[in-house]
Protein backbone atom coordinates (compact mmCIF):
# COMPACT_ATOMS: atom_id res chain seq x y z
CA UNK A 1 0.00 0.00 0.00
CA UNK A 2 2.83 2.36 0.82
CA UNK A 3 4.57 1.75 -2.50
CA UNK A 4 1.33 2.25 -4.38
CA UNK A 5 0.63 5.64 -2.74
CA UNK A 6 4.20 6.76 -3.44
CA UNK A 7 4.00 5.78 -7.09
CA UNK A 8 0.70 7.63 -7.45
CA UNK A 9 2.22 10.69 -5.84
CA UNK A 10 5.06 10.77 -8.45
CA UNK A 11 2.47 11.15 -11.19
CA UNK A 12 1.09 14.40 -9.67
CA UNK A 13 2.34 17.70 -11.05
CA UNK A 14 5.27 19.02 -8.89
CA UNK A 15 3.49 22.37 -8.41
CA UNK A 16 0.38 20.62 -7.15
CA UNK A 17 2.54 18.51 -4.87
CA UNK A 18 4.17 21.65 -3.47
CA UNK A 19 0.81 23.31 -2.87
CA UNK A 20 -0.47 20.20 -1.13
CA UNK A 21 2.51 20.14 1.22
CA UNK A 22 2.01 23.82 2.06
CA UNK A 23 -1.63 23.14 2.83
CA UNK A 24 -0.68 20.21 5.05
CA UNK A 25 1.80 22.38 6.92
CA UNK A 26 -0.90 24.98 7.54
CA UNK A 27 -3.27 22.21 8.68
CA UNK A 28 -0.68 20.89 11.11
CA UNK A 29 -0.03 24.33 12.53
CA UNK A 30 -3.75 25.00 12.86
CA UNK A 31 -4.72 21.72 14.51
CA UNK A 32 -1.68 20.75 16.52
CA UNK A 33 -0.87 24.18 17.93
CA UNK A 34 -3.88 24.51 20.28
CA UNK A 35 -3.73 20.85 21.27
CA UNK A 36 -0.04 20.84 22.17
CA UNK A 37 -0.39 23.95 24.32
CA UNK A 38 0.30 23.33 28.03
CA UNK A 39 -2.62 22.51 30.31
CA UNK A 40 -4.31 25.65 31.66
CA UNK A 41 -3.12 26.91 35.02
CA UNK A 42 -5.32 28.58 37.60
CA UNK A 43 -5.12 32.32 38.15
CA UNK A 44 -6.83 34.80 40.43
CA UNK A 45 -10.56 35.08 39.75
CA UNK A 46 -11.46 37.75 37.23
CA UNK A 47 -13.67 40.64 38.38
CA UNK A 48 -17.26 39.49 38.54
CA UNK A 49 -16.41 35.82 38.92
CA UNK A 50 -18.02 34.03 41.84
CA UNK A 51 -15.65 32.10 44.11
CA UNK A 52 -16.59 28.87 45.83
CA UNK A 53 -16.53 30.51 49.27
CA UNK A 54 -18.83 33.28 48.05
CA UNK A 55 -21.16 30.71 46.49
CA UNK A 56 -21.43 28.80 49.77
CA UNK A 57 -22.11 32.00 51.73
CA UNK A 58 -24.76 33.03 49.21
CA UNK A 59 -26.43 29.62 49.32
CA UNK A 60 -26.49 29.61 53.14
CA UNK A 61 -28.15 33.01 53.12
CA UNK A 62 -30.84 31.79 50.71
CA UNK A 63 -31.42 28.10 51.50
CA UNK A 64 -35.09 27.37 52.32
CA UNK A 65 -34.06 24.10 54.00
CA UNK A 66 -31.69 25.95 56.33
CA UNK A 67 -34.36 28.56 57.05
CA UNK A 68 -36.80 25.76 57.93
CA UNK A 69 -34.22 24.20 60.30
CA UNK A 70 -33.78 27.57 62.00
CA UNK A 71 -37.55 27.84 62.48
CA UNK A 72 -37.54 24.38 64.07
CA UNK A 73 -34.83 25.64 66.41
CA UNK A 74 -36.92 28.70 67.29
CA UNK A 75 -39.90 26.43 68.03
CA UNK A 76 -37.74 24.18 70.24
CA UNK A 77 -36.50 27.19 72.20
CA UNK A 78 -40.08 28.39 72.74
CA UNK A 79 -41.02 24.91 73.92
CA UNK A 80 -38.20 25.06 76.46
CA UNK A 81 -39.46 28.42 77.70
CA UNK A 82 -42.96 26.97 77.93
CA UNK A 83 -41.80 24.01 80.01
CA UNK A 84 -40.13 26.36 82.47
CA UNK A 85 -43.41 28.14 83.20
CA UNK A 86 -44.95 24.98 84.71
CA UNK A 87 -42.71 25.38 87.76
CA UNK A 88 -44.30 28.76 88.52
CA UNK A 89 -47.68 29.46 90.13
CA UNK A 90 -50.66 29.90 87.84
CA UNK A 91 -53.38 32.47 88.42
CA UNK A 92 -56.91 32.08 87.08
CA UNK A 93 -60.45 33.19 87.61
CA UNK A 94 -63.85 31.59 87.07
CA UNK A 95 -67.51 32.60 87.27
CA UNK A 96 -70.18 29.94 87.79
CA UNK A 97 -73.92 29.64 88.27
CA UNK A 98 -75.70 26.78 90.02
CA UNK A 99 -79.48 26.22 90.12
CA UNK A 100 -81.07 23.89 92.68
CA UNK A 101 -84.66 22.62 92.72
CA UNK A 102 -85.20 23.84 96.27
CA UNK A 103 -83.24 25.89 98.70
CA UNK A 104 -81.30 23.78 101.21
CA UNK A 105 -82.47 24.23 104.80
CA UNK A 106 -80.42 23.03 107.75
CA UNK A 107 -82.07 22.15 111.07
CA UNK A 108 -80.34 23.64 114.10
CA UNK A 109 -81.26 24.00 117.84
CA UNK A 110 -81.95 27.60 117.05
CA UNK A 111 -84.33 26.80 114.27
CA UNK A 112 -84.10 26.17 110.54
CA UNK A 113 -81.37 28.01 108.59
CA UNK A 114 -81.16 28.40 104.83
CA UNK A 115 -77.69 27.08 103.88
CA UNK A 116 -78.01 27.27 100.09
CA UNK A 117 -80.26 29.33 97.88
CA UNK A 118 -82.05 28.09 94.81
CA UNK A 119 -79.70 30.21 92.65
CA UNK A 120 -76.00 30.46 93.44
CA UNK A 121 -73.47 32.70 91.67
CA UNK A 122 -69.76 32.29 92.38
CA UNK A 123 -66.76 34.30 91.20
CA UNK A 124 -63.47 32.74 92.27
CA UNK A 125 -59.85 33.82 91.71
CA UNK A 126 -57.39 30.98 92.27
CA UNK A 127 -53.60 30.74 92.64
CA UNK A 128 -52.14 27.21 92.17
CA UNK A 129 -48.55 26.18 92.88
CA UNK A 130 -47.31 22.63 92.22
CA UNK A 131 -45.17 21.35 95.11
CA UNK A 132 -44.31 17.81 94.05
CA UNK A 133 -45.02 16.06 90.73
CA UNK A 134 -42.77 13.01 90.96
CA UNK A 135 -40.04 14.78 88.87
CA UNK A 136 -42.45 15.19 85.98
CA UNK A 137 -41.85 18.93 85.63
CA UNK A 138 -38.06 18.71 85.83
CA UNK A 139 -37.90 15.86 83.32
CA UNK A 140 -40.23 17.75 80.96
CA UNK A 141 -37.96 20.78 81.13
CA UNK A 142 -34.87 18.69 80.47
CA UNK A 143 -36.59 17.04 77.53
CA UNK A 144 -37.30 20.45 76.01
CA UNK A 145 -33.80 21.72 76.86
CA UNK A 146 -32.21 18.76 75.08
CA UNK A 147 -34.63 19.33 72.22
CA UNK A 148 -33.01 22.72 71.63
CA UNK A 149 -29.62 21.05 71.27
CA UNK A 150 -31.09 18.49 68.88
CA UNK A 151 -32.53 21.35 66.79
CA UNK A 152 -29.10 23.02 66.79
CA UNK A 153 -27.61 19.81 65.41
CA UNK A 154 -30.26 19.83 62.68
CA UNK A 155 -29.22 23.37 61.76
CA UNK A 156 -25.60 22.22 61.56
CA UNK A 157 -26.68 19.33 59.36
CA UNK A 158 -28.56 21.69 57.05
CA UNK A 159 -25.51 23.98 56.81
CA UNK A 160 -23.18 21.11 55.91
CA UNK A 161 -25.65 19.67 53.40
CA UNK A 162 -26.02 23.04 51.68
CA UNK A 163 -22.23 23.49 51.53
CA UNK A 164 -21.80 20.02 50.01
CA UNK A 165 -24.56 20.59 47.46
CA UNK A 166 -22.95 23.86 46.38
CA UNK A 167 -19.54 22.22 46.01
CA UNK A 168 -20.96 19.39 43.92
CA UNK A 169 -22.88 21.80 41.68
CA UNK A 170 -19.91 24.20 41.45
CA UNK A 171 -17.45 21.55 40.27
CA UNK A 172 -20.02 19.97 37.97
CA UNK A 173 -20.53 23.37 36.34
CA UNK A 174 -16.78 23.73 35.84
CA UNK A 175 -16.57 20.24 34.34
CA UNK A 176 -19.45 21.01 31.99
CA UNK A 177 -17.71 24.20 30.85
CA UNK A 178 -14.49 22.28 30.16
CA UNK A 179 -16.40 19.62 28.21
CA UNK A 180 -18.08 22.35 26.16
CA UNK A 181 -14.71 23.93 25.39
CA UNK A 182 -13.31 20.58 24.26
CA UNK A 183 -16.37 19.99 22.07
CA UNK A 184 -16.08 23.43 20.46
CA UNK A 185 -12.39 22.86 19.82
CA UNK A 186 -13.15 19.57 18.10
CA UNK A 187 -15.69 21.28 15.82
CA UNK A 188 -13.17 23.97 14.88
CA UNK A 189 -10.49 21.38 14.13
CA UNK A 190 -12.78 19.17 12.08
CA UNK A 191 -14.11 22.16 10.14
CA UNK A 192 -10.58 23.12 9.21
CA UNK A 193 -9.71 19.53 8.42
CA UNK A 194 -12.78 19.23 6.17
CA UNK A 195 -11.68 22.29 4.18
CA UNK A 196 -8.22 20.80 3.71
CA UNK A 197 -9.65 17.38 2.80
CA UNK A 198 -11.86 18.98 0.18
CA UNK A 199 -8.86 20.80 -1.29
CA UNK A 200 -6.87 17.55 -1.38
CA UNK A 201 -9.71 15.77 -3.12
CA UNK A 202 -9.98 18.46 -5.77
CA UNK A 203 -6.33 17.94 -6.72
CA UNK A 204 -6.70 14.18 -6.60
CA UNK A 205 -4.59 13.42 -3.51
CA UNK A 206 -7.33 11.68 -1.48
CA UNK A 207 -10.53 9.93 -2.56
CA UNK A 208 -14.05 11.22 -1.92
CA UNK A 209 -14.57 8.61 0.81
CA UNK A 210 -12.04 10.42 3.05
CA UNK A 211 -13.96 13.68 2.63
CA UNK A 212 -17.21 11.93 3.54
CA UNK A 213 -15.61 10.47 6.67
CA UNK A 214 -14.57 13.95 7.80
CA UNK A 215 -18.09 15.26 7.14
CA UNK A 216 -19.58 12.49 9.28
CA UNK A 217 -17.10 13.15 12.10
CA UNK A 218 -17.86 16.87 11.92
CA UNK A 219 -21.60 16.18 12.20
CA UNK A 220 -20.98 13.98 15.24
CA UNK A 221 -18.80 16.67 16.82
CA UNK A 222 -21.48 19.30 16.23
CA UNK A 223 -24.05 17.09 17.95
CA UNK A 224 -21.67 16.59 20.87
CA UNK A 225 -21.20 20.36 21.06
CA UNK A 226 -24.97 20.86 21.35
CA UNK A 227 -25.16 18.18 24.05
CA UNK A 228 -22.25 19.76 25.94
CA UNK A 229 -23.87 23.20 25.68
CA UNK A 230 -27.13 21.87 27.11
CA UNK A 231 -25.25 20.10 29.92
CA UNK A 232 -23.55 23.39 30.79
CA UNK A 233 -26.90 25.19 30.88
CA UNK A 234 -28.40 22.54 33.16
CA UNK A 235 -25.39 22.65 35.50
CA UNK A 236 -25.55 26.44 35.63
CA UNK A 237 -29.28 26.35 36.37
CA UNK A 238 -28.72 23.83 39.15
CA UNK A 239 -26.11 26.08 40.76
CA UNK A 240 -28.30 29.17 40.28
CA UNK A 241 -31.14 27.39 42.09
CA UNK A 242 -28.92 26.67 45.09
CA UNK A 243 -27.76 30.29 45.17
CA UNK A 244 -31.26 31.74 44.93
CA UNK A 245 -30.58 33.25 41.48
CA UNK A 246 -32.85 33.14 38.41
CA UNK A 247 -32.73 29.63 36.98
CA UNK A 248 -31.87 30.92 33.48
CA UNK A 249 -29.47 33.66 34.64
CA UNK A 250 -25.86 33.96 33.53
CA UNK A 251 -23.19 32.97 36.02
CA UNK A 252 -19.41 33.30 35.91
CA UNK A 253 -17.46 31.27 38.47
CA UNK A 254 -13.80 31.03 39.38
CA UNK A 255 -11.97 28.18 37.69
CA UNK A 256 -10.59 26.10 40.58
CA UNK A 257 -10.70 22.74 38.82
CA UNK A 258 -7.23 21.59 39.82
CA UNK A 259 -5.39 19.00 41.88
CA UNK A 260 -4.16 19.60 45.44
CA UNK A 261 -2.98 17.27 48.15
CA UNK A 262 -5.36 16.25 50.95
CA UNK A 263 -3.02 15.28 53.80
CA UNK A 264 -5.16 13.02 55.95
CA UNK A 265 -5.09 9.34 56.81
CA UNK A 266 -8.09 7.05 57.01
CA UNK A 267 -7.73 6.59 60.79
CA UNK A 268 -7.66 10.35 61.29
CA UNK A 269 -10.69 10.81 59.07
CA UNK A 270 -12.68 8.10 60.88
CA UNK A 271 -11.77 9.44 64.34
CA UNK A 272 -12.77 12.96 63.32
CA UNK A 273 -16.06 11.71 61.89
CA UNK A 274 -16.96 9.81 65.07
CA UNK A 275 -16.30 12.94 67.09
CA UNK A 276 -17.73 15.64 64.83
CA UNK A 277 -20.64 14.14 62.87
CA UNK A 278 -23.82 16.04 63.83
CA UNK A 279 -25.90 12.91 63.23
CA UNK A 280 -24.05 11.05 66.00
CA UNK A 281 -24.23 14.03 68.35
CA UNK A 282 -27.96 14.34 67.72
CA UNK A 283 -28.48 10.66 68.54
CA UNK A 284 -26.48 11.03 71.77
CA UNK A 285 -28.78 13.89 72.73
CA UNK A 286 -31.85 11.83 71.84
CA UNK A 287 -30.59 9.04 74.10
CA UNK A 288 -30.38 11.57 76.92
CA UNK A 289 -33.93 12.63 76.06
CA UNK A 290 -35.07 9.02 76.27
CA UNK A 291 -33.74 8.83 79.85
CA UNK A 292 -35.77 11.88 80.79
CA UNK A 293 -38.78 10.45 78.98
CA UNK A 294 -38.56 7.35 81.20
CA UNK A 295 -38.39 9.54 84.33
CA UNK A 296 -41.39 11.50 83.06
CA UNK A 297 -43.42 8.30 82.66
CA UNK A 298 -42.35 7.05 86.11
CA UNK A 299 -43.60 10.26 87.73
CA UNK A 300 -47.14 8.85 87.75
CA UNK A 301 -46.05 6.22 90.27
CA UNK A 302 -45.90 9.04 92.83
CA UNK A 303 -48.54 11.33 94.34
CA UNK A 304 -49.07 14.85 93.02
CA UNK A 305 -49.03 17.62 95.63
CA UNK A 306 -50.40 21.11 94.92
CA UNK A 307 -50.99 24.22 97.00
CA UNK A 308 -54.04 26.26 96.09
CA UNK A 309 -55.29 29.57 97.40
CA UNK A 310 -58.50 31.27 96.27
CA UNK A 311 -60.61 34.34 96.98
CA UNK A 312 -64.35 33.92 96.33
CA UNK A 313 -67.39 36.13 95.84
CA UNK A 314 -70.71 34.29 96.33
CA UNK A 315 -74.30 35.52 96.15
CA UNK A 316 -77.77 34.54 95.10
CA UNK A 317 -77.87 37.35 92.52
CA UNK A 318 -75.83 37.70 89.29
CA UNK A 319 -74.32 41.02 90.31
CA UNK A 320 -72.86 39.35 93.45
CA UNK A 321 -74.44 41.86 95.79
CA UNK A 322 -75.37 41.41 99.45
CA UNK A 323 -77.12 38.13 100.25
CA UNK A 324 -79.12 36.87 103.21
CA UNK A 325 -77.80 33.34 102.55
CA UNK A 326 -74.11 33.67 101.67
CA UNK A 327 -71.21 35.68 102.96
CA UNK A 328 -70.30 38.26 100.32
CA UNK A 329 -66.63 37.16 100.05
CA UNK A 330 -64.03 34.94 101.63
CA UNK A 331 -60.64 33.22 101.03
CA UNK A 332 -59.40 29.73 101.45
CA UNK A 333 -56.10 27.82 101.21
CA UNK A 334 -56.06 24.17 100.13
CA UNK A 335 -53.24 21.65 100.07
CA UNK A 336 -54.24 18.90 97.73
CA UNK A 337 -52.65 15.45 97.38
CA UNK A 338 -53.71 13.32 94.41
CA UNK A 339 -52.45 9.77 94.09
CA UNK A 340 -53.81 7.29 91.58
CA UNK A 341 -52.27 4.00 92.69
CA UNK A 342 -54.22 1.51 90.54
CA UNK A 343 -54.69 1.83 86.77
CA UNK A 344 -54.31 -1.78 85.66
CA UNK A 345 -50.62 -1.39 84.87
CA UNK A 346 -51.06 1.70 82.67
CA UNK A 347 -47.99 3.50 84.03
CA UNK A 348 -45.90 0.33 83.86
CA UNK A 349 -46.81 -0.09 80.22
CA UNK A 350 -45.90 3.55 79.50
CA UNK A 351 -42.52 3.12 81.16
CA UNK A 352 -41.96 -0.06 79.15
CA UNK A 353 -42.72 1.82 75.94
CA UNK A 354 -40.14 4.50 76.76
CA UNK A 355 -37.51 1.87 77.59
CA UNK A 356 -38.19 0.12 74.26
CA UNK A 357 -37.83 3.44 72.45
CA UNK A 358 -34.47 3.96 74.13
CA UNK A 359 -33.26 0.54 73.04
CA UNK A 360 -34.35 1.35 69.49
CA UNK A 361 -32.31 4.57 69.63
CA UNK A 362 -29.28 2.65 70.89
CA UNK A 363 -29.51 0.32 67.91
CA UNK A 364 -29.96 3.29 65.57
CA UNK A 365 -26.88 4.90 67.12
CA UNK A 366 -24.76 1.81 66.45
CA UNK A 367 -26.07 1.51 62.89
CA UNK A 368 -25.43 5.20 62.19
CA UNK A 369 -21.86 4.93 63.45
CA UNK A 370 -21.32 1.93 61.15
CA UNK A 371 -22.72 3.94 58.25
CA UNK A 372 -20.45 6.87 59.13
CA UNK A 373 -17.39 4.58 59.14
CA UNK A 374 -18.51 3.14 55.79
CA UNK A 375 -18.99 6.59 54.25
CA UNK A 376 -15.55 7.71 55.39
CA UNK A 377 -14.00 4.57 53.92
CA UNK A 378 -15.92 4.94 50.68
CA UNK A 379 -15.05 8.59 50.10
CA UNK A 380 -11.46 8.13 51.26
CA UNK A 381 -10.93 5.39 48.68
CA UNK A 382 -12.75 7.43 46.02
CA UNK A 383 -10.43 10.36 46.74
CA UNK A 384 -7.28 8.29 46.28
CA UNK A 385 -8.67 6.49 43.24
CA UNK A 386 -9.36 9.85 41.64
CA UNK A 387 -5.86 11.02 42.53
CA UNK A 388 -4.35 8.08 40.64
CA UNK A 389 -6.70 8.64 37.71
CA UNK A 390 -5.63 12.28 37.46
CA UNK A 391 -2.00 11.27 37.02
CA UNK A 392 -3.00 8.67 34.44
CA UNK A 393 -5.25 11.07 32.55
CA UNK A 394 -2.58 13.78 32.53
CA UNK A 395 -0.05 11.35 31.03
CA UNK A 396 -2.72 10.22 28.57
CA UNK A 397 -3.14 13.79 27.30
CA UNK A 398 0.58 14.07 26.62
CA UNK A 399 0.54 10.75 24.77
CA UNK A 400 -2.55 11.73 22.79
CA UNK A 401 -1.05 15.09 21.85
CA UNK A 402 2.17 13.46 20.63
CA UNK A 403 0.21 10.78 18.81
CA UNK A 404 -1.83 13.44 17.04
CA UNK A 405 1.27 15.40 16.07
CA UNK A 406 3.03 12.35 14.62
CA UNK A 407 -0.11 11.25 12.78
CA UNK A 408 -0.43 14.66 11.14
CA UNK A 409 3.23 14.59 10.11
CA UNK A 410 2.77 11.14 8.58
CA UNK A 411 -0.38 12.29 6.84
CA UNK A 412 1.53 15.26 5.44
CA UNK A 413 3.97 12.83 3.87
CA UNK A 414 1.10 10.56 2.78
CA UNK A 415 2.44 7.80 5.01
CA UNK A 416 -0.88 7.32 6.81
CA UNK A 417 -4.55 7.71 6.06
CA UNK A 418 -7.17 10.32 6.87
CA UNK A 419 -8.85 7.79 9.15
CA UNK A 420 -5.79 7.69 11.37
CA UNK A 421 -5.93 11.47 11.76
CA UNK A 422 -9.59 11.31 12.78
CA UNK A 423 -8.90 8.51 15.24
CA UNK A 424 -6.00 10.44 16.74
CA UNK A 425 -8.20 13.48 17.24
CA UNK A 426 -10.93 11.36 18.84
CA UNK A 427 -8.38 9.92 21.26
CA UNK A 428 -7.15 13.39 22.16
CA UNK A 429 -10.67 14.69 22.77
CA UNK A 430 -11.41 11.67 24.95
CA UNK A 431 -8.16 12.14 26.91
CA UNK A 432 -8.99 15.79 27.60
CA UNK A 433 -12.50 14.94 28.80
CA UNK A 434 -11.12 12.13 31.00
CA UNK A 435 -8.66 14.53 32.58
CA UNK A 436 -11.26 17.15 33.48
CA UNK A 437 -13.66 14.46 34.68
CA UNK A 438 -10.96 13.01 36.95
CA UNK A 439 -10.30 16.46 38.42
CA UNK A 440 -14.02 16.89 39.07
CA UNK A 441 -14.34 13.49 40.72
CA UNK A 442 -11.32 14.23 42.92
CA UNK A 443 -12.62 17.59 44.16
CA UNK A 444 -16.14 16.23 44.74
CA UNK A 445 -14.69 13.22 46.58
CA UNK A 446 -12.77 15.57 48.87
CA UNK A 447 -15.94 17.57 49.54
CA UNK A 448 -17.87 14.39 50.38
CA UNK A 449 -15.07 13.11 52.60
CA UNK A 450 -15.02 16.34 54.59
CA UNK A 451 -18.81 16.19 54.89
CA UNK A 452 -18.52 12.59 56.11
CA UNK A 453 -16.05 13.84 58.72
CA UNK A 454 -18.60 16.38 60.01
CA UNK A 455 -17.07 19.41 58.29
CA UNK A 456 -17.00 21.02 54.91
CA UNK A 457 -17.28 24.75 55.46
CA UNK A 458 -14.49 26.86 53.93
CA UNK A 459 -11.64 27.79 56.26
CA UNK A 460 -12.46 30.97 58.13
CA UNK A 461 -16.22 30.55 57.72
CA UNK A 462 -18.00 29.66 60.94
CA UNK A 463 -21.34 28.06 61.61
CA UNK A 464 -24.33 30.42 61.89
CA UNK A 465 -25.12 31.68 65.37
CA UNK A 466 -28.18 29.40 65.49
CA UNK A 467 -25.95 26.34 65.14
CA UNK A 468 -23.67 27.34 68.00
CA UNK A 469 -24.33 25.63 71.37
CA UNK A 470 -25.86 27.71 74.16
CA UNK A 471 -23.52 29.34 76.64
CA UNK A 472 -24.58 27.96 80.05
CA UNK A 473 -23.31 31.10 81.78
CA UNK A 474 -25.89 33.18 79.93
CA UNK A 475 -28.75 31.20 81.43
CA UNK A 476 -30.49 31.97 84.67
CA UNK A 477 -29.54 30.19 87.88
CA UNK A 478 -32.68 28.06 87.79
CA UNK A 479 -32.04 26.96 84.18
CA UNK A 480 -28.40 26.16 84.90
CA UNK A 481 -29.44 24.04 87.87
CA UNK A 482 -31.96 22.05 85.83
CA UNK A 483 -29.82 21.63 82.69
CA UNK A 484 -28.03 18.32 82.24
CA UNK A 485 -24.35 18.14 81.24
CA UNK A 486 -24.02 17.36 77.54
CA UNK A 487 -21.84 14.53 76.18
CA UNK A 488 -18.21 15.49 76.73
CA UNK A 489 -19.13 18.29 79.15
CA UNK A 490 -19.29 18.61 82.90
CA UNK A 491 -21.82 20.54 84.91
Amino acid sequence: MHRQSCSEETKVNPIVRCLARIALFILAATLVGPLLAPLPTLAAPAPGQLTLDQAIAKALAYSPNLAAAKEDLAAADLQRQESQTYFLPSLGTSYSYQADQNAKISRTPWGPIISSAENTYLWSTTLTQPLFTGLRLSSSYRLADLGVDVAEMQVRLAVLDVALAVKEAFFDYLRAQKAEEVAKQAVVQLTSHLKTAQDFHEVGIIPINDVLKVEVELANAQQQEVTANNATSVSRSRLNTLLGLPVDGELEVEDILSFHEVPITYDEARATAREQRPELKALDLRLMQSDQSIIQAQSYYYPQLNLQGSYNFMSDSPELGDSNVYDASGWQVITRLDWTFWEWGRTTHQVGQRRAQKRRLENTRRDTQDQVDLQVKQYYLALHDAEKNIATAKASIRSAQEHYRITLERFKEQLTTNTEVLDAQTLLTQAQNNYFTSLTIYNVAEARLRRAMGGGLPSGQEMPAEAQPDDPQKRGLFSRWLALPRPGQSR
